[in-house]
């Protein structure tokens, strides 16, 4: 085995000793050992040993169930967790469950989004069309105003990719012009045809003097890339950080942040246009590469004034992982267009109190009339999740949901399946995407209203991670989103109550478990 085999395998185990899988079966190792230690070396007074370390865990458990902020499915997990891994269960929970929204980390990222969001005051005139247009629309897009401080604008035009091929052209293109300056955020970056392509041309820009600057998750580039990638880059000239680099610390919150993922997709090129969707940069989401048979996964183009949401977000993420202190004021949009619709971009953070993606599709379902339509790569959700999707099609709006075909993780695709049962019953129509792997999120409703973006239906996504998203207001691209629905359920297998009876008896007690892990998958 030569130098860099070794120097590539040392690397993967040094990132693996800091995951959560990797984290969980130490502490279950540790508690067998305590447990068989407390036997040994105790005797006889084992049995009050293990009494006290009960104690303990009952005092954890109670003041679990004290926080009124947590979702009840997320506690029943780490309420098992706790009982039968005490004390382990505690301490696994102090790293991996408490979600402080009031540690150094957050309160950190509090006072760089509101310095942001000062630069991005709601302007009237696009909030008074939607009002006339549609009150209930209205009183959704207030809600992102005011709590993700995310304005909505007029002025934009916006352009949609149903296909990742169709996206990347348009994406050289825009790199091509760029003057200014190109702000790249993104969960995976992988090495190959879309990389390596973008990645001259970034490097031509910054050459050219254009300020390049790249985030991306170190989780999710963990295999992806090298431990020392971020370096290389700034090497090229190109400024880059990696978002919540694993690294031992003496403060538990360091440790806490690592369940947390930059899951967000952001381009934004010299303030007047963005990019986001689902995509990331692997040659899979452009079917140069197969992997789960087709990958279908959809983006998006702002031109104009909705730019400003994106570029902010990005200098959000980049404040927070670099130190520095930037004025969004700085990168903001020169051009306006004329368009058909209203944009309105927004980001999501697990370290503030508000689940800003869930509350956004549950504003959609409750706004919805006619029909809701949706694509989602993972379907593992909570129980206020359930009940709005079953009232909503009892209710006698046609609920449609498209899952994948082809899984990319088994074990979440067996708890995605489990959950078609209630929401059949319910009248909710489910479909599974016959040609491969879905990995598109999105929202369509009523012709009205769509939702396009990085958030997946599922406890990560709407809990544990950064996302971003853009709602739209009339226009043609909300019929472009339904359009693209309607032509993946052409090509689905529609899922029915006859299906999932057929489930055998050891894949069903194998949800049930899953399931109960679902906040962890």
């Amino acid at each position: 085995m030569d130098i860099s085999s070794i120097e590539h395998a040392t690397r993967k185990i040094g990132r693996g000793i800091l995951t959560r899988t990797f984290f969980f079966v130490v502490s279950l190792i540790i508690q067998i050992s305590i447990l068989i230690g407390i036997t040994v070396a105790l005797g006889r007074y084992s049995v009050v040993a293990y009494v006290m370390l009960l104690v303990l865990s009952g005092a954890a458990v109670i003041t679990l169930l004290d926080r009124d902020n947590i979702n009840p499915v997320y506690k029943l997990m780490w309420v098992v967790i706790i009982l039968i891994m005490p004390p382990m269960g505690v301490i696994f929970y102090l790293f991996w469950g408490h979600q402080n929204t009031a540690n150094r980390h957050a309160k950190r990222m509090a006072a760089i989004r509101c310095r942001c969001t000062r630069s991005l005051p709601q302007q009237p005139e696009p909030m008074h069309r939607l009002r006339v247009a549609d009150r209930g629309l209205a009183r959704c897009a207030t809600y992102l105003s005011r709590v993700a401080g995310a304005p909505l604008y007029a002025d934009t035009q916006s352009r949609y990719f149903a296909w990742g091929e169709d996206f990347f052209p348009c994406f050289l293109e825009e790199l091509k012009k760029a003057k200014k300056f190109i702000f790249m955020e993104y969960f995976i970056i992988h090495p190959g045809y879309m990389w390596d392509t973008t990645l001259k041309l970034l490097k031509e820009k910054a050459d050219a003097g254009v300020d390049v600057r790249i985030l991306y998750d170190s989780f999710g580039c963990m295999f992806t890339l090298p431990e020392d990638y971020d370096r290389r880059l700034r090497e090229m000239g190109i400024r880059c950080y990696k978002v919540f680099p694993p690294r031992f610390s003496t403060y538990l919150s360091d440790y806490t942040m690592l369940n947390h993922r930059d899951h967000r997709k952001i381009t934004a090129i010299d303030g007047n246009v963005a990019f986001t969707g689902g995509l990331n940069f692997a040659d899979e989401y452009i079917n140069r590469k197969k992997r789960f048979g087709v990958w279908k996964d959809t983006g998006l183009m702002l031109r104009g004034t909705g730019a400003y949401g994106l570029t902010s977000l990005f200098l959000e993420m980049w404040d927070f992982a670099s130190g520095e202190h930037s004025d969004p004021a700085d990168y903001a949009p020169t051009l306006r267009y004329s368009a058909d619709g209203l944009v309105q971009p927004y980001g999501d953070s697990p370290l503030d109190d508000e689940n800003v993606s869930e509350n956004a599709y549950f504003n959609i379902l409750q706004q919805a009339h006619d029909y809701v339509y949706i694509a989602t790569p993972y379907l593992v959700v909570d129980n206020e999740m359930i009940t709005s999707l079953s009232l909503v099609a009892k209710s006698g709006v046609d609920v449609r949901i498209i899952t994948p075909g082809i899984p990319d993780k088994p074990y979440v695709y067996w708890v995605t399946q489990s959950y078609y049962p209630v929401l059949l019953k319910a009248g909710v129509r489910i479909f599974e995407y016959t040609p491969g792997f879905i990995h598109a999120k999105m929202y369509v409703s009523d012709n009205k209203t769509a939702v396009v973006g990085s958030a997946n239906m599922d406890y990560r996504s709407l809990y544990l991670h950064f996302e971003n998203c853009c709602s739209f207001y009339g226009g043609q691209m909300v019929q472009d989103v339904r359009n693209d629905l309607e032509e993946c359920m052409a090509v689905s297998r529609e899922v029915t109550l006859e299906d999932t009876r057929s489930t055998p008896f050891f894949k069903r007690i194998l949800q049930v478990f899953l399931r109960l892990f679902a906040p962890l998958l």
